[in-house]
């Protein structure tokens, strides 16, 4: 309130000192702090008889209970924006072709895994097949079924022209 330095408060003292003298100084001291006192109690009672008049505590709570219902609002309105595009996201997720409540991306992976597979068995299952009708050929001796194969040929050619 008052910007009173230690120098310029003994420079008072010495000029009251002074102007009063010593045998009134510890009265006029006296009568200076009431007066203070009196004038800082008529100052508050002022302040507050206006504030109850204003009733600025009221105002005060009820400014600050209108900025906390405006966030509670805030919040809500967030909430609810997030619940309806999560509701968005799973029902677009539910309602797709692929959808299988129980399977994840690995089990996708498992199953796609689990085709090629099956895939290759089958494949491996016709070549195993095919190597064992003829494992070593017609079963014979190379040098007597290319020779039969000869004859075979021959007497086919034959019958088709007609000779015997």
């Amino acid at each position: 309130m008052l910007n009173v330095s230690t120098a310029e408060l003994l420079v008072v003292c010495i000029v009251a000192l002074i102007v009063i003298g010593p045998e009134r100084l510890p009265m006029a001291v006296k009568t200076a702090s009431l007066w203070i006192g009196r004038f800082r109690r008529s100052f508050y009672k002022v302040k507050a008889e206006i504030e109850r008049e204003l009733n600025t505590d009221e105002i005060r709570r009820q400014l600050h209970n209108e900025f906390i219902l405006a966030d509670i609002e805030e919040a809500k309105a967030k909430v609810k924006g997030t619940a309806k595009e999560v509701e968005e996201s799973v029902s677009n997720i539910v309602n797709s072709k692929d959808f299988d409540p129980g399977a994840s991306k690995s089990t996708d992976a498992q199953l796609t895994q689990k085709k090629s597979i099956q895939q290759e068995l089958e494949d491996a299952g016709e070549h195993v097949e095919g190597i064992t009708r003829n494992p070593y050929g017609s079963g014979k001796n190379p040098k007597l079924a290319q020779a039969e194969t000869h004859t075979a040929t021959t007497t086919e050619t034959k019958s088709e022209n007609g000779l015997s």
